[in-house]
C-alpha cells in the first residue's frame, strides 16, 4: 500500500524529482525571470531549439502535444516552460508532463514543465487548453542549448488565441455538455467514465495515451440528449493491457470539446 501511494504522488507531482536549481526561469509572469540571462548570458553560436505543437489558436478543452528539441548542433542543457493567461501570472489550462519531461513547482511558478534529464534532445509534454472565455494565452519558454560556458541562451514566447472568442458562453444553462471525472481514479481493473449529451447530433467519446493514440473510442451521428456511461478496462481496441501511467479522455461535439486525465496504476 505504501509503495502504491508513493507511485501516485510521483506520476502526480514532478516536483519530487525536479532539480529545484533549474526551476522557476521561464520568463513568464511571476516567475525567476530567465536563467539563461542571468546565469549564462552566453551567445557562441546560433541556437537551434524547436518548440513545435502550440497552436496559433486553441480549441477550450482541447489538449496539444506540444514538443522540445533541437535541428542540430548540442543536446538543449535544460529549460522551464509556463502557460499563463494573457500577461497575468495565472496559469492557462493544466500541463502535463511526456517523454522526457516533468512538471516542476515553486514560488511564483506552478504547473511548470522541463526535462526529466538534463541535456536531452527531444521531449514531449501535454497542455490541456483552458475552458471556453479564457481568452489570449502565452507559451514562455527559456533554455540553455549547449554547455555552461560554450552554450546559447533561447528565449521563446508564443501567443494563442481561443478559437471561440467571438461566441457567447453563457455557463450554468439549463441543460449543458459535461464530462464527469472516471471512477475508480487511479484505477487497475477497470473505470467508468460519465458524459452529458445536452442536444442531437454527432457525438464523438475517445481515451488516448500521452502519445495521443487512440485505444478506445465511443462514436454516433445521432446520439439523442441524456446521460451516457463508458466502461473501459484499461486495454487498447486490440486488446492490448495498457502500463501503468496518466491517459487522456475526450468528449467532442460540433459545439464543444471537454478533455480531463485519468491514470492506470498497476
Amino acid at each position: 500500500m505504501i509503495k502504491n501511494i508513493a507511485f501516485i504522488l510521483f506520476l502526480l507531482s514532478g516536483s519530487i524529482s525536479a532539480r529545484n536549481h533549474y526551476t522557476g526561469f521561464s520568463g513568464a509572469p511571476g516567475s525567476n525571470g530567465t536563467c539563461t540571462n542571468s546565469c549564462h548570458g552566453q551567445y557562441s553560436f546560433p541556437p537551434t531549439v524547436d518548440v513545435t505543437g502550440f497552436p496559433e489558436q486553441y480549441e477550450p478543452g482541447q489538449y496539444y502535444f506540444i514538443g522540445v528539441g533541437h535541428r542540430n548542433g548540442s543536446a538543449i542543457s535544460q529549460f522551464n516552460a509556463s502557460i499563463r493567461i494573457g500577461l497575468t501570472e495565472e496559469n492557462a489550462g493544466q500541463i502535463v508532463a511526456g517523454p522526457g519531461t516533468e512538471i516542476y513547482n515553486t514560488p511564483g511558478e506552478t504547473n511548470g514543465i522541463h526535462w526529466s534529464d538534463a541535456n536531452s534532445d527531444s521531449g514531449i509534454f501535454v497542455w490541456i487548453a483552458p475552458n471556453p472565455g479564457v481568452g489570449e494565452v502565452r507559451l514562455y519558454w527559456a533554455g540553455l542549448q549547449g554547455s555552461r560556458v560554450y552554450g546559447t541562451d533561447v528565449q521563446i514566447v508564443e501567443v494563442s488565441e481561443d478559437v471561440t472568442a467571438d461566441v457567447e458562453y453563457t455557463p450554468g444553462s439549463p441543460m449543458e455538455f459535461s464530462l464527469k471525472q472516471n471512477y475508480p481514479n487511479p484505477f487497475n481493473l477497470g473505470t467508468n467514465v460519465e458524459f452529458t449529451i445536452a442536444r442531437s447530433g454527432p457525438v464523438e467519446f475517445i481515451i488516448t495515451n500521452i502519445l495521443g493514440q487512440v485505444l478506445y473510442s465511443w462514436t454516433s451521428d445521432y446520439a439523442e440528449p441524456g446521460t451516457v456511461t463508458v466502461h473501459w478496462d484499461g486495454f487498447d481496441m486490440n486488446r492490448r493491457e495498457q502500463p501503468s501511467g496518466v491517459y487522456f479522455y475526450r468528449l467532442k461535439t460540433p459545439e464543444i470539446t471537454l478533455t480531463n486525465k485519468m491514470m492506470i496504476l498497476r
